[in-house]
């Protein structure tokens, strides 16, 4: 059976699928209209800045969709398939989106190399410096290779993982490269990308971002068009919206089944 939509509920449903397209618009959105349709209509002109805008292409902000549905810790298969369908349409190719999931697949690393410090301090604290253990042959050659394919990049989270374990970072580094040696997108497109993962609310990671930043201003990526990132990334907030509204209605009808009333308001 239909739904009847109140006027105020019409009118929302069409401002969203005006800012966003109907390609956007589900069954989900169906849900939260009917439970909140302010939450709909606000965000309606929240997610569509960057769309109206378009200081970055249509590719590029599909790609930063995916990017960030696909992020460990994120894992939005519905919003994830949506996106894929939705580049798909416009053209982008099967290799690009599996470009950006290659791309998006590195934050793991981050588990590294923010658990590494705490380590070396928590080794410290019991008598055990780590920090002083002197780099063998190899390892310094995997340092001297690495900064030789990188412009010369090096961190000291670099240093305390090839210090503590050379074959994980040997491994890694062959690992995060295939995006760079086989894959179809500019550099441009992969920095803004990876800074598109590493500021996800779900990651976080400040040096690893800021790092990101820096490269995609020299490969001529402008200020406006990284804003842009943050701004489509900022709106992965709205998860907690779009999955648990659904949630919640399940739970509504499951209450009322078992004859309590439920205070909606």
């Amino acid at each position: 059976m239909e739904r009847q939509w109140t006027p105020h509920q019409e009118e929302v449903k069409q401002h969203f699928i005006d800012a966003r397209g109907a390609w956007k618009w589900s069954a989900m959105w169906d849900t939260i209209l009917e439970l909140d349709a302010e939450i709909v209509d606000a965000y309606a002109d929240y997610s569509s800045v960057a769309e109206k805008r378009e200081v970055l292409d249509i590719k590029m902000r599909k790609l930063i969709c995916v990017a960030i549905d696909s992020v460990t810790g994120c894992l939005n298969a519905n919003g994830l398939k949506n996106h894929m369908k939705h580049s798909l349409q416009l053209g982008i190719s099967v290799r690009e989106i599996l470009e950006t999931l290659e791309i998006t697949s590195m934050v793991g690393t981050c588990s590294y190399a923010l658990g590494m410090p705490l380590l070396y301090e928590a080794c410290l604290n019991r008598g055990i410096c780590l920090a002083g253990m002197e780099l063998d042959d190899r390892q310094k050659a995997l340092k001297k290779e690495y900064m030789e394919t990188h412009d010369g990049y090096w961190t000291v989270e670099k240093e305390n993982i090839l210090r503590i374990d050379p074959d994980y970072f040997e491994t890694f580094s062959r690992f995060e490269n295939v995006p760079w040696k086989s894959g179809s997108l500019s550099p441009k497109e992969k920095e803004l990308l990876y800074i598109a993962v590493h500021a996800a609310p779900v990651t976080l990671h400040q040096s690893e971002l800021k790092h990101h930043i820096d490269r995609a201003l020299e490969c001529g990526a402008t200020w406006k068009e990284i804003a842009e990132v943050f701004e489509i990334v900022s709106t992965l907030g709205i998860h907690a919206i779009t999955m648990g509204v659904p949630i919640l209605k399940e739970a509504i009808t499951e209450v009322e089944a078992a004859g309590t009333v439920v205070n909606k308001q």
